[in-house]
Order: structure tokens, then sequence, then C-alpha cells
């Protein structure tokens, strides 16, 4: 199935998308669809092998789209995807859900995509201190009226990881949610500021437009595009 994402910022492509459970794990499995199941992820749990799976699946599907042609994607640095020269792209699994987006790279520096069940209650309080402070929390006070405060918390925290997984190749290291201050909200899309030089192509002060929707009433989409 494809996902829109014609309402998020960027221009990016639909999201090709499929359901899957962690019984799709085992080597019969890698085998019809023609996955290679990598050592690291043979040793994993069922749950892995079966996102892992259900990951590549729609990559290759999405690589498709826009003129990839590989049965299968390898594991690269950082246990990212490696994209076939000329692509970029990135995969995202939720519990029963997973998707991946895919664009030439003269289209784009690096995307992100991430799709997020809400937030569980007995999480809230540690997800509010280590992903917004207390004027991003201002700033989407009018998510927050919409769809309940930990839908919004859900969707700020998503759509920081999208911009991770947008710039995360060439930033190189793992950096906190605080690189990133959400300052403004649009109809479907967070505005964002560096607030710590990543790298010299990702100053502070740069800003991102990140693009959010609701797959249903718990879950969102996010979105990222780093444009050239």
């Amino acid at each position: 199935m494809r996902l829109s994402l014609a309402r998020h910022p960027g221009g990016l492509p639909d999201a090709f998308a499929l359901s899957f459970d962690a019984g799709e794990s085992e080597d019969a499995h890698f085998v019809r669809h023609g996955i290679v199941c990598p050592p690291s992820v043979a040793r994993s749990v069922a749950k892995r092998r079966a996102e892992y799976l259900a990951g590549r699946r729609v990559a290759v599907a999405a690589l498709a789209e826009v003129g990839g042609d590989v049965g299968d994607l390898a594991i690269g640095p950082s246990r990212a995807p490696a994209w076939p020269d000329g692509f970029t792209g990135s995969i995202t699994h939720a519990v029963g859900i997973a998707a991946a987006v895919v664009v030439r790279a003269e289209a784009a520096r690096g995307v992100g995509i991430d799709i997020e069940h809400v937030v569980a209650a007995g999480a809230f309080d540690a997800i509010v201190k280590s992903v917004v402070d207390a004027s991003e929390r201002n700033v989407l006070g009018e998510l927050a009226r919409q769809f309940g405060e930990p839908m919004a918390l859900t969707i700020a925290f998503s759509a920081k990881e999208s911009f991770y997984k947008a710039t995360a190749a060439t930033v190189g290291r793992i950096f906190d949610f605080s690189a990133l201050k959400i300052f403004n909200l649009n109809e479907a899309m967070l505005e964002a500021e560096i607030a710590e030089t990543l790298d010299p192509s990702l100053p502070a002060g740069m800003c991102f437009r990140l693009g959010y929707s609701l797959l249903d009433d718990s879950t969102a989409i996010t979105s990222c595009a780093w444009s050239r």
C-alpha cells in the first residue's frame, strides 16, 4: 500500500508500506521475498527479523518506483541501509507496519521518515523531559488541543527522529533531541531550527520543515527532506 506524503513539505513521493506480524520471520519468508537475512539479524529475536524483512521489502518497492533496480539492500554504516549510488531513502517500522520512501540523490541530500504509535501514559513524563523544552511544548499547544497532548508529543518525537534519519549519514554521530528546536507550527508542518552546529553543512540556526500527518487516531507519520 501507499502512504501519501503530498501534504508534507519537501515534495516527497508516496511512501510504500505494508502490514506484518512477528511470525513472518523464518528463513522461508526471506527466501520467498528474495531478501538476504544478514547474520546479525538472523541471531536476533523474531520481532527484529520480521521488522528487517518488512523494511527491506518496502524499501525495494520504493526504490523500484524511482528507477532503482535492486533485489535487496545490505546494511551500511551505523546499521543504516546501504542505498545504491544515485539514491537516498529511509525505512521505518512500528508495531505491525513498515514503510519506506526513496528519492534520487539529486533531489535531496537526505530524507527521513518515521511512524510512531502514540506514546504510552507511563512513558509520557520521561519523553517530555528528553524530547522538548518548555517553549517547544508551548508551540505544540495547538496540536495538543486538536489531538491530545500524548499525540502532540508523539508527533514532536517522531519529527525529530525523521530529522535524525535525514542527517545521520552526514553528521556521523548520535546527537540529542535538543539539537533541534521546534519553533513554529503550521498545517501538516513543524518548523524547527538547529540549536547546535552538527556539521559544517548543518550549522546552528539552519531551519527545517518537518511534515506530519495521522494514519489513524493513535499513529503518526512524519518526514524530513534535506534539500540540496
